[in-house]
């Protein structure tokens, strides 16, 4: 085979592989967002799980104390009737000191019950105002799970395209230059063909030396970059290419003048 036709089978290739990388990133974001809201919902639930503990607490409180009330009322209107079969002045004062403690308890008793009654009504609006959000969020968990499905199933089926053109070009190339390739992308975070443009490889921006360059120009082999040992093709081969990056090259000049 042509080298210049290996060279053309190897970028497309490397396209293709670049493209699988990033169609695996997403689906692999997908069930990490879905578990993220998950605990997001979990964690609402527990708060308000909490929130109802701690009301039904204070309900089973404001209820004893309203209890312990009715027997401190109630003991008073016995004291009362006790008091006129009372026949010495001391039997007197000691009913009475009795009913003015009782009294006193009440009374702090029935601030005690005011005060839980407005933590009460707090709590209860607080209750209803996190089981309106929770079921907001629910619902829009809801619909974002569905939309990750569907974005799944999606992907799967570029996945499988990508996959499938990946072959068709794997068929185009040499075994050994596709492992070498494949051992260099793997070793490399993905990347294991790129240009050489203006002497530069892409990857590491090393300047490739001239008899090099020369090779690489010529298209007729695949050589690797010294500095970062992965393989390179000359840009000028696909002039697209080329022009895209002279026109990049040139904006960072444009920009690099201007900052100075």
């Amino acid at each position: 085979m042509a080298a210049s036709q290996e060279i053309n089978a190897l970028r497309r290739l490397q396209r293709e592989d670049r493209r699988l990388v990033s169609i695996e990133h997403r689906l692999e974001e997908i069930p990490r967002r879905v578990r993220e809201m998950d605990a997001d919902l979990q964690k609402l639930q527990q708060m308000l799980d909490g929130e109802r503990a701690k009301l039904e607490e204070s309900a089973s409180f404001k209820a004893e104390q309203r209890h312990l009330l009715l027997e401190e009322e109630e003991h008073i209107k016995n004291a009362k009737v006790r008091m006129n079969s009372l026949k010495t002045p001391r039997e007197l004062n000691a009913v009475t000191r009795e009913i003015e403690g009782t009294r006193r308890m009440i009374q702090s008793r029935t601030q005690e019950i005011a005060r839980i009654s407005e933590a009460v009504s707090e709590a209860e609006a607080r209750i209803e105002s996190m089981t309106t959000s929770l079921g907001q969020f629910r619902e829009e968990a809801s619909k974002e799970q569905t939309r990750l499905e569907s974005e799944r199933a999606e992907l799967t089926s570029k996945l499988e395209a990508a996959q499938s053109r990946r072959q068709e070009f794997k068929d185009k190339i040499e075994t050994e230059l596709l492992r070498t390739y494949e051992r260099i992308r793997k070793r490399n975070g993905g990347l294991g063909f790129v240009a050489a443009h203006r002497r530069h490889c892409l990857a590491c921006e090393m300047q490739v030396p001239h008899q090099l360059y020369v090779v690489l120009r010529r298209g007729d082999e695949i050589v690797d970059c010294d500095g970062c040992g992965r393989l390179l093709y000359w840009s000028g081969h696909f002039p697209k290419e080329r022009d895209r990056l002279d026109a990049k090259d040139e904006q960072s000049e444009v920009k690099r003048r201007t900052a100075t």
